[in-house]
């Protein structure tokens, strides 16, 4: 979405800046001038225009009327203070589309907001997903069909088709993507000169484009990352590798959107310079003007790194950092500090009390960024390999599980591979694809306090020996309670036994209630289940499992959900089971 925003007001500009980039929207402002108007308007292409109510040099209803003539798109003229008089004036417009809005200087914020949100493509119906987009640029037809192909496959995601570099420029600056892949011999502009073009266009904003190069004709990486390149894959490329890399890039935007930066400074010059940065990296930005103010915001957004100014009322940078790390959960928090104090035990001061940068004032704001970008990678880095220690822990001990039942062997590997495909399918972001497939290989590691003799029982369970197996979910949420990097997987394994209509078990709770990762689960459980040899029955037919599902959409299964999985085994009906299990 792109907004021209013609605005003399300096404190509006900050505001909007501010609110713009958190977005991820593209903008310009510009003054009101009548000769410069229409060169803007035609050259930057709005989807909405911008009007202050108050001009200097000209009535607001004479530049909107400008405005109407030049393009269709919707005109807000809004309002800080109630001027009906000016209001009536523009009514006969607004019947050709402007929108009149009167904001008070108290609420301003959240219903700026609310209005943008509301226009934005995917943010009105409450969808907090992050928007995902993919420019793709080759010139081979065949290259074009595979891409096309493999994104088939990937709900939530818009993929953009360019057949070269000059047409993929023209689609970049359109779309604004999430990323950009492309092959680097094409006509009109070649990949390398379209990468560095994007590249230039957004000093400061994240956009990473990953190089398409080809086995026969290898082009030196060392240039293309010079120019600014991200990544690179070799053609030709699978379709998993394909997924893996834009999987591997969307978990850094998506990374990136979560951290939280907690800014502590008592001068709002010097933290609107500093935040205007950190929010063109993507970066979560909470504000604080004294120290008290800042310890009292990070008990509670756990910040993952705090820049703090020293001298500041209330509670100074030092005071402040101490009671972070005295804090039992906010121990492992960086911090950096900044201040005019350049003596050397002023440093030493703060590395006594962890500090991981001290920048002395004035500095360059992007090294600011640059080490901020540091840290997060770290502390990345250190999660990822708890998380692969931890998902190598768990595996092992479900091995162990399915040992006791050479029925149930294999179920959870299957059960975890259909749950990761439906969720990509849906689009989930990273971080919720990574809570499923732990949650997935968890799901029945409540069975472990369930005795063997009901367990692997060949015959019908009574109604007390159903519902020993019933606590299974209860048991596995109470193991993995106490495990901090599993909090968000608890209500997965807890819930995934609950069905649509709330008749369900432990807490027969229904509908939307219900975890969207517990619901995948649930059907991707169910479905295994029915396809597999167990001790009283034989396994039924693919197309028969199916059809139950069908006919307990709305019943055991969430609609939306469970019609996602019938879609995507619809697509996948031409891949051999084993290889569909697999994942």
């Amino acid at each position: 979405m792109k907004i021209l925003n013609i605005i003399d007001l300096n404190l509006l500009k900050i505001f909007l800046n501010k609110f713009y980039l958190a977005q991820g929207l593209d903008y310009l402002f510009i003054v009101p001038h009548k000769e410069t108007i229409a060169k803007h308007v035609a050259q930057f292409k709005p989807d909405m225009v911008l009007l202050q109510h108050q001009y200097y040099n000209m009535p607001v209803e004479e530049l909107a009327e400008q405005i109407r003539q030049l393009t269709p798109v919707p005109v807000i003229v809004f309002f800080l203070k109630e001027d009906r008089e000016t209001a009536d004036r523009l009514a006969v417009l607004g019947k050709k589309g402007e929108d009149l809005l009167f904001f008070d200087k108290h609420d301003f914020t959240r219903k700026f907001e609310k209005l943008i949100s509301s226009r934005i493509p995917g943010k009105a119906d409450g969808d907090n997903e992050p928007r995902r987009s993919i420019l793709f640029a080759d010139d081979s037809a065949v290259m074009r069909h595979f891409f096309r192909r493999t994104m088939a496959d990937r709900e939530g995601v818009t993929a953009y088709i360019a057949a070269d570099g000059a047409e993929a420029w023209e689609m970049y600056q359109e779309h604004l993507p999430n990323l950009v892949i492309t092959d680097i011999e094409m006509p009109n502009m070649d990949g390398l000169q379209l990468c560095k073009k994007i590249k230039e266009a957004n000093r400061g904003r994240f956009i990473p484009v990953i190089i398409l190069s080809n086995k026969r004709k290898p082009v030196d990486i060392d240039t293309a990352f010079d120019i600014g390149a991200d990544d690179y894959l070799v053609k030709p490329t699978t379709a998993d590798e394909l997924n893996h890399k834009i999987d591997e890039y969307f978990s850094v935007l998506d990374r990136k959107r979560r951290n939280k930066v907690l800014l502590v400074d008592d001068s709002k010059v010097s933290s609107e310079i500093i935040s205007h940065a950190l929010l063109k990296s993507s970066l979560n930005v909470i504000h604080a003007s004294d120290g008290s103010e800042a310890y009292a915001l990070a008990v509670r957004e756990r910040p993952d790194i705090i820049i703090t100014d020293i001298e500041m009322p209330n509670l100074n940078g030092y005071d402040l950092a101490k009671q972070v790390r005295e804090h039992p959960e906010l121990r492992e928090t960086s911090i950096i500090m900044m201040s005019t104090r350049d003596k050397r035990s002023d440093i030493k001061r703060g590395e006594k009390l962890g500090i991981s940068r001290y920048f002395i004032k004035p500095f360059d704001v992007e090294k600011l960024v640059i080490v901020v970008e540091q840290l997060l990678l770290e502390k990345y880095n250190i999660y990822q390999k708890e998380y692969e220690y931890m998902l190598s822990t768990i595996k092992s001990l479900i091995t162990a599980l399915e040992a006791r039942d050479q029925y149930t062997k294999g179920h959870t590997q299957r059960v975890s591979a259909y749950s990761a495909r439906l969720g990509r399918f849906l689009g989930l972001s990273s971080y919720a694809l990574n809570d499923l497939e732990i949650g997935a290989n968890l799901h029945d590691v409540g069975k472990i306090g369930v005795r063997d003799d009901i367990l692997l029982k060949p015959g019908r369970l009574s109604d007390e020996e159903y519902a020993k197996i019933q606590e299974h979910a209860i048991i596995g949420a109470e193991i993995l309670r106490p495990l901090k990097l599993l909090e968000t997987i608890v209500p997965l394994i807890l819930f995934h036994h609950e069905r649509w209509d709330g008749r369900g078990y432990p807490s027969m709770i229904k509908g939307d209630k219900i975890p969207l990762g517990a619901r995948i689960i649930a059907i991707a459980d169910t479905y295994d289940a029915i396809t597999s040899d167990r001790p009283y029955r034989k396994a039924l037919q693919r197309e028969d499992a199916l059809q139950i599902i069908r006919e307990n959409l709305g019943k055991q299964f969430c609609p939306e959900t469970g019609k996602a999985f019938l879609d995507m085994m619809e697509k996948e009906k031409d891949l051999p089971e084993e290889e569909l299990a697999a994942g």
